[in-house]
């Protein structure tokens, strides 16, 4: 049987405004690593997920060149998707956010749907403390969208400043 090489509708519906994922990668010795992320749909056949620059999964993309994105959406929404990883040129600096965050495409080379008729799971999310939340939401909404931004051409490396506008309550 061959390797469904595109997101299903249901995940690519999903994705295409954005979602927080694992992103799953392998050291050299294939010891599993995961990291909780964002990641974008540009396309049912590819991925943008931000990972912190210089981190465990930076080098096991790296030196790979594979991934996956464990993806737990509210409905039942829930995929496996694996593939190739480039890292792309872009690099986000969210406010308050304590690392830059490296852009990687994920091509897909397989998506599993994990779905179960009957289950419904709630969706994998952020949940910051009550004084930050506004703010912090508000950076993940730049996140998703530098990510849609970031597999476009660039001629030269870039930093995307991801501003999240106050990052205290009143």
């Amino acid at each position: 049987m061959a390797a469904n090489r595109a997101l299903p509708p249901t995940v690519l519906a999903r994705l295409r405004t954005g979602l927080p994922v694992l992103v799953l990668s392998a050291n050299a010795r294939g010891t599993p690593h995961s990291t909780y992320s964002w990641a974008v749909a540009v396309d049912a056949g590819r991925l943008c997920v931000a990972v912190d620059r210089g981190g465990v999964t930076s080098a096991n993309l790296r030196r790979s060149g594979r991934g996956a994105v464990q993806i737990v959406g509210t409905g039942g929404v829930n995929a496996l998707v694996a593939g190739r990883a480039v890292r792309l040129r872009a690099l986000l600096q969210p406010a308050g956010f304590p690392a830059a965050l490296e852009t990687w495409a994920l091509t897909v080379t397989e998506a599993k749907n994990q779905s179960w008729p009957g289950v419904t799971t709630t969706e994998l999310r952020y949940r910051w403390p009550p004084g930050h939340r506004a703010a912090m939401r508000r950076m993940e909404q730049a996140i998703y969208a530098a990510l849609r931004d970031a597999d476009a051409p660039r001629t030269r490396k870039r930093m995307i400043q991801v501003k999240s506008a106050r990052t205290t309550s009143r």
